[in-house]
C-alpha cells in the first residue's frame, strides 16, 4: 500500500507503559519481545506476520486494518509482562504540502546567486533538478540554471537554490560561452512541478508558479550606515525595526543581527527581506544598546560587508565602514 494514502489518529483507551502505534505503513508498532493483535473485544487474534527489528516488534495484519475499529493489542515486555493497550485506526485523507518563495515578490539584481523555497512539510531530496524550471520571458527554458549542490534545512522544509555560479559570475568560461542565468531587466518565471512529494509521499497535487524579476546587476555591498533604526520604548516589548538599503539574504539574517548587552527575543524577517524586527521575551530596559552585525552577512548578490563577490584585482576593495550600529531605548 503506497505511504500516501496513509495519515492516522490514533485514540488511546487504557494508559499503560507500553508503547504502541499504528505507523505510515499501516502496521502496528510496539516495544517488546511479543506481540497479539485483536479486533475489537474478540476472542482470537488476528493472522498476520510479525518482524522484530532491535526492542521493537512490527506487525503486519494479513487483512487491511479497518478505518473506525478499535483493535486490542497486547504486548510481552523483555521481564515477562504482559500490557494491553486500544487503538482506534482512523484513516484520513492526506495533506498535500506547499511552497512559497523568498525573497517576496521576488526581485533580484542580475547577478544574483540564490534564493530560497519553503516547503509546509519535509520534502523527498535528490530530485530537485528534476522538479524545478526557470524560464524566460518567451517561455524558454534557461537550461542549467542551477548549481548542483542541494542544501537544505535540518527539518527539510526549506531548500537553498543556488542559481549557477558560474554563469552568474561575469568573465568566467560559462557566463562568457552561455549566458547569465538571469537576463538583466527581464521578466523570468520559475515553475516547482506538481509531482514533487514531501517525505510522507504526498505530491503537491499542482504546479507552483513564482514571477521572478531581474534588475541591475549588482556589485555594491550591503551598507549599513545607510540602514534605519526605529528604536523601541523601555518599559514596552515593542519590536526593535531595522530598514536596510538594499534586500539582504533572509537566511542569514536570522542569525546575522546581534543585540548588545544581549536580549531574549524573536527575530522576524520581512517577505521582501528589506527589513528585520526583533521582539523581546521581556520589557526593554531604558539605556544605549549595540547591534552587532555579521561582516559577512549577504546581500543577494553574495556582496558582504567585507566586498564584492566579484573582485577586480585593478581596483581597491571596497569594505562597509563599519559592523556595528548604536541605539537608545529611551522614554
Amino acid at each position: 500500500m503506497k505511504r500516501w494514502l496513509t495519515a492516522f489518529s490514533l485514540w488511546v483507551s487504557i494508559a499503560c507503559a507500553v508503547e504502541v502505534r499504528v505507523n505510515d505503513r499501516r502496521q502496528i508498532e510496539a516495544r517488546g519481545i511479543e506481540v497479539r493483535v485483536f479486533r475489537g473485544d474478540a476472542t482470537e487474534p488476528l493472522f498476520g506476520s510479525v518482524v522484530k527489528t532491535g526492542d521493537s516488534i512490527l506487525f503486519n495484519a494479513m487483512l487491511p486494518l479497518v478505518p473506525g475499529e478499535t483493535y486490542r493489542v497486547e504486548v510481552k515486555s523483555a521481564d515477562g509482562r504482559w500490557s494491553e493497550k486500544r487503538l482506534k485506526f482512523d484513516l484520513t485523507a492526506p495533506v498535500a504540502p506547499t511552497v512559497s518563495i523568498s525573497p517576496a515578490p521576488t526581485l533580484l539584481p542580475a547577478n544574483a546567486l540564490k534564493l530560497y523555497l519553503h516547503f509546509s512539510q519535509p520534502m523527498e531530496q535528490g530530485v530537485f533538478l528534476e522538479r524545478i524550471t526557470l524560464q524566460r520571458q518567451d517561455g524558454s527554458i534557461v537550461h542549467g540554471a542551477f548549481r548542483e549542490t542541494e542544501l537544505w534545512s535540518p527539518d527539510g522544509k526549506r531548500l537553498t537554490l543556488w542559481l549557477h555560479p558560474g554563469r552568474q559570475k561575469t568573465g568566467v568560461n560559462l557566463n562568457t560561452d552561455e549566458g547569465p542565468v538571469l537576463q538583466e531587466n527581464k521578466p523570468h518565471t520559475l515553475r516547482i512541478a506538481a509531482s514533487w512529494r514531501s517525505t510522507a509521499g504526498v505530491s503537491l497535487g499542482k504546479e507552483f508558479v513564482f514571477p521572478i524579476a531581474a534588475g541591475a546587476i549588482d556589485h555594491a555591498g550591503p551598507d549599513p550606515q545607510r540602514w534605519l533604526i526605529h528604536a523601541p520604548k523601555a518599559g514596552t516589548r515593542d519590536a526593535l525595526k531595522i530598514t536596510f538599503d538594499e534586500p539582504l539574504d533572509p537566511a542569514m539574517l536570522l542569525s546575522a543581527l546581534k543585540v548588545k548587552p544581549e536580549v531574549a527575543g524573536v527575530v522576524t524577517v520581512a517577505p521582501d527581506a528589506r527589513s528585520w524586527s526583533f521582539t523581546p521575551v521581556a520589557e526593554w530596559s531604558q539605556g544605549k544598546y549595540l547591534m552587532e552585525i555579521d561582516p559577512l552577512l549577504e546581500d543577494l548578490a553574495g556582496n558582504n560587508l567585507l566586498g564584492p563577490f566579484e573582485v577586480d584585482r585593478e581596483v581597491p576593495t571596497k569594505t562597509a565602514k563599519t559592523t556595528s550600529l548604536g541605539f537608545e531605548v529611551g522614554d
